[in-house]
């Protein structure tokens, strides 16, 4: 998957609103629902050493807001590691190099979209 079928996905699914509210990071997208604003996900291309110590290269990433267990439970598989620039307890990395399923992804996704519209807090 790719940060422009991401994009896609969400605008199309969801009308969900991105842009770049890293003051500090430009390039980073956030995707946040449109009937409320709060954040539901977090897109990057990354340095792969960021995520994945003794890695060269470069890597799409996304971070996703989850239910704490759920966090816990995915950042022991493959392809995930803990949120980048996130709350760890609350989001989660998912490595787009594959590892993950595009079905899985977009699973996530849309669990992340409903726990935002539940009023918690980014």
């Amino acid at each position: 998957m790719t940060l422009d079928e991401l994009g896609a996905y969400v605008a199309e699914r969801y009308g969900a609103v991105s842009d770049h509210s890293f003051k500090e990071d430009v390039s980073v997208t956030v995707y946040s629902r449109p009937d409320n604003r709060k954040w539901f996900a977090a897109a990057k291309n990354v340095g792969r050493r960021s995520v994945d110590a003794g890695s060269d290269g470069r890597i799409d990433i996304l971070n996703v807001k989850l239910n704490p267990r759920e966090v816990a439970a995915l950042r022991s598989r493959d392809g995930f590691r803990p949120a980048w620039r996130m709350n760890q307890n609350s989001w989660v990395t998912i490595l787009l190099d594959g590892t993950v399923s595009d079905d899985e992804v977009y699973e996530l996704v849309d669990k992340a979209f409903a726990l935002a519209g539940k009023g918690g807090r980014r």
